[in-house]
């Protein structure tokens, strides 16, 4: 079976958002379809979002899943840009509601 590691964007509650303005991510170990480890980031995205240009918001967060190694994303939503550079990042992208702990067990 496929490993993976998996970005959820996440509020405090653990609750699934928006990538471009999440405040936290998890970041998930899947070995075997199994939870191997998990962590969660203060990311601070939503903060970032308002003061940076979109491009380089964008970049910001690839540059994050790049250097974690992410190869899913799942999220609250994404708006056409996040999803489309997600996708050019050969990210599976899985869009759902609900604290995201309920997805991965």
């Amino acid at each position: 079976m496929q490993n993976k590691i998996v970005l959820a964007t996440i509020d405090e509650d653990g609750n699934l958002t928006g990538v471009g303005r999440a405040q936290r991510v998890a970041i998930i170990h899947i070995k075997d379809g199994k939870v191997e480890n998990s962590e969660e980031i203060d990311v601070k995205w939503g903060e970032a979002h308002e003061m940076e240009q979109e491009g380089v918001h964008h970049a910001s967060i690839a540059k994050f899943i790049i250097a974690y190694k992410v190869n899913e994303v799942m999220a609250g939503g994404a708006g056409p840009g996040m999803q489309m550079m997600l996708e050019k990042l050969g990210l599976t992208v899985k869009i759902e509601s609900g604290n995201y702990k309920s997805f991965i067990r």
